[in-house]
């Protein structure tokens, strides 16, 4: 049985991972349960335990898919600047710790006997070149933030590593996203700044990705 599986190719991984949560973002877009208006207006009604509310969908983020561009905006609206960008900041670290630790100590072992030392030792080859940069421009695009956290956890990255490229990737986002916050109040006027947010990041990925695909 286990012969089967020594060629199974190590990029399936994270497109199995990307495809989950594409598939949960689907059903939760079909079912209309979360929009804009009730994110904001869930939050708002825990007065002053919002920002802790903004903490804590942003760490569910990771199974459910939340708007967390909107959540980082909402806390630089109701927080000011610095602590929208330390609210979002503790929040978005917490939900990719949460999804590399998931992967690292529970589904390691388990994903890994599916593929072949040598194709590991390629998996972590890759990841070294490319996907921390990726790990990093992942950051402001949905689902694929979700998707290179769970995967850096089954590669051969520290922890520490880990953290620090997250950090670098992280705080450039809730800066952008907190700084719009704190100076638009409606959603709204929101628009603008969340689709830059999304596309800018987007094209880089996609070249990147090319990049990528011709080495």
């Amino acid at each position: 049985m286990l012969d089967k599986w020594e060629t199974f190719n190590w990029r399936f991984i994270p497109l199995i991972l990307f495809t989950v949560f594409l598939m949960i973002f689907i059903i939760f877009e079909l079912s209309g349960f979360l929009t804009l208006e009730d994110v904001k207006n869930w939050v708002l009604s825990f007065d002053s335990l919002a920002g802790l509310i903004i903490i804590l969908m942003l760490i569910i983020d990771l199974v459910i898919p939340v708007p967390s561009s909107v959540l980082m905006t909402l806390a630089g609206s109701l927080y000011g600047f610095f602590w929208g960008v330390l609210i979002g900041t503790l929040g978005s670290l917490l939900a990719s710790i949460t999804g590399f630790c998931l992967t690292r100590y529970i589904g390691k072992r388990k994903a890994l006997t599916f593929i072949d030392e040598s194709e590991q030792k390629l998996m972590n080859k890759w990841f070294t070149q490319w996907g921390e940069g990726i790990l990093i421009l992942s950051r402001m695009v949905p689902m694929l933030t979700e998707t290179m956290s769970c995967f850096a956890g089954l590669t051969g990255i520290s922890f520490l590593r880990f953290l620090s490229i997250i950090i670098i990737g992280t705080i450039p986002v809730t800066v952008y996203y907190s700084y719009f916050g704190s100076y638009l109040h409606s959603v709204s006027e929101w628009s603008f700044p969340l689709a830059v947010g999304v596309i800018i990041p987007g094209i880089l990925w996609i070249f990147l990705h090319k990049k990528v695909k011709n080495t």
